[in-house]
C-alpha cells in the first residue's frame, strides 16, 4: 500500500482568514484593489517587488483573490542544520484557471540567494503542498517560485499551462 504525506493540523483554529487582520506598520504599503485583494494594503518588504507582484495579481482576470502573507500567520515548518524554523512565504493566491474548483498558489518572490532558501522551496513544494492536497479538505494547492515579478504573469500562466495536471497533484 503506497505511503502519503499528511499535513499535521492545529488542533485549533486551524483555517486561517484575512476576515480580522489588523496592525499598524511603518514600513512602505501598496494600496490594493478591494476586488481582488479585501486587506486595504500590501506591506513591502522591498522598494518595489512586492509592489509589482501586487500590481500584477490585480491585472490578472485568473485570479480571483490574492493577499500579502504579513501578520496572517500562515507558515510552513521546515528545517535547516538540524533546526526548526518556520517559513513565511509571500503571497497566497486563488486562481481560477479553468477546473472546476480553483487553485491555491503559494507564490514566493526570489530576489538574492540566501542560504535558508532552498530549505524553505522544497520543504513547500515537495512536503506541504503535496501534503495539504492528499488531505482534500482545504482546496487545491501548489508553490510557485517568481523571480522576476515584471513578468509574474507570463510565469504563472505558463506554469498554469504547462503543468495543469502536475499542478493539481503536485504543485508546480
Amino acid at each position: 500500500e503506497p505511503k502519503y504525506l499528511k499535513p499535521i493540523l492545529r488542533p485549533y483554529d486551524y483555517i486561517g482568514s484575512t476576515r480580522y487582520v489588523d496592525f499598524d506598520t511603518t514600513r512602505s504599503v501598496y494600496p490594493t484593489d478591494p476586488t481582488k485583494c479585501h486587506i486595504s494594503h500590501v506591506v513591502a518588504d522591498t522598494e518595489s517587488w512586492e509592489q509589482k507582484m501586487a500590481q500584477a495579481l490585480e491585472e490578472m482576470d485568473e485570479v480571483v483573490c490574492y493577499v500579502k502573507n504579513h501578520n496572517l500567520g500562515f507558515t510552513i515548518p521546515y528545517t535547516l542544520n538540524g533546526e526548526d524554523k518556520n517559513y513565511i512565504p509571500d503571497f497566497l493566491v486563488r486562481v481560477q484557471d479553468r477546473a472546476e474548483e480553483p487553485l491555491n498558489l503559494i507564490i514566493e518572490v526570489t530576489g538574492e540567494k540566501k542560504k535558508d532558501k532552498a530549505a524553505k522551496v522544497s520543504t513547500a513544494r515537495n512536503l506541504w503542498v503535496p501534503a495539504i492536497n492528499n488531505h482534500g479538505g482545504f482546496g487545491c494547492w501548489a508553490f510557485l517560485e517568481i523571480s522576476d515579478p515584471w513578468d509574474a504573469k507570463n510565469t504563472i500562466r505558463a506554469a498554469l499551462r504547462g503543468g495543469k495536471k502536475e499542478v493539481r497533484s503536485h504543485g508546480l
